[in-house]
């Protein structure tokens, strides 16, 4: 069971920052094909001088629409949780890929929306990710890429102008399963270009930027 003190520090995490996720889909699903698939994970921190990822949750269901579009939408757990509704609608989209289909290239455009049940206020974030992928003969792959925030409200809390609108996260992952099940282990750089001090949370990062964060995936197409 958590502690008083981890669920009191958890509390405000969520309650000062959007939880973040993986990337959803790095591959279409096949035409018609559907999927429901969670994570559980994130950014890492010193906490009581062990370093830990956050356990933020969420789940989403995923549509293969053509078979090289897929569409989903999620919705943020945790957040919720603590009284926080956020939802995300995307897509993952094919680009390119070579003739035996061992390597390629997709992006998953995304809204996320948040709306705080404390005080009513609503939030909005465009996210578009890019990454390229390489599949193994026994369908697991790896992949690389980086993902962009975009932040369009121009005050940040305690009335401070926001100075940065556009937010870098490279990530890498490796994905893996058998028949419909399928999992994956994300690793990304959040906020790669913001100092991580002051804050609210004691983030590890790299130079004193962003927070390294960790995510487990898990999906089940049918």
């Amino acid at each position: 069971m958590f502690s008083l003190k981890y669920c009191s520090f958890l509390i405000v995490c969520v309650a000062f920052q959007i939880s973040c996720s993986p990337t959803r889909l790095i591959k279409p699903l096949e035409k018609g094909e559907k999927a429901l698939g969670g994570n559980l994970g994130g950014p890492i921190i010193n906490f009581s001088g062990a370093p830990i990822p956050l356990p933020y949750t969420a789940a989403f269901f995923a549509k293969g629409i053509t078979d090289k579009t897929s569409i989903y939408g999620g919705i943020h757990l945790t957040a919720l949780a603590f009284g926080v509704m956020q939802l995300e609608v995307g897509a993952c989209r094919q680009l390119w890929s070579n003739q035996n289909k061992t390597l390629g290239f997709s992006v998953s455009p995304a809204l996320h929306f948040a709306l705080d049940r404390w005080d009513w206020k609503f939030r909005f974030w465009p996210q578009i990710d890019c990454q390229l992928y390489r599949t193994f003969a026994n369908q697991s792959f790896i992949y690389a890429g980086v993902g962009n925030w975009f932040e369009p409200t121009r005050m940040r809390p305690h009335n401070e102008m926001q100075e940065k609108f556009w937010f870098m996260h490279p990530q890498f992952g490796y994905r893996w399963g058998k028949h419909k099940w399928n999992y994956g282990i994300e690793s990304k750089w959040v906020g790669s270009g913001i100092a991580n001090k002051p804050n609210v949370a004691d983030y590890i990062g790299i130079d004193g930027k962003g927070a390294l964060g960790v995510y487990f995936s898990i999906m089940k197409k049918f």
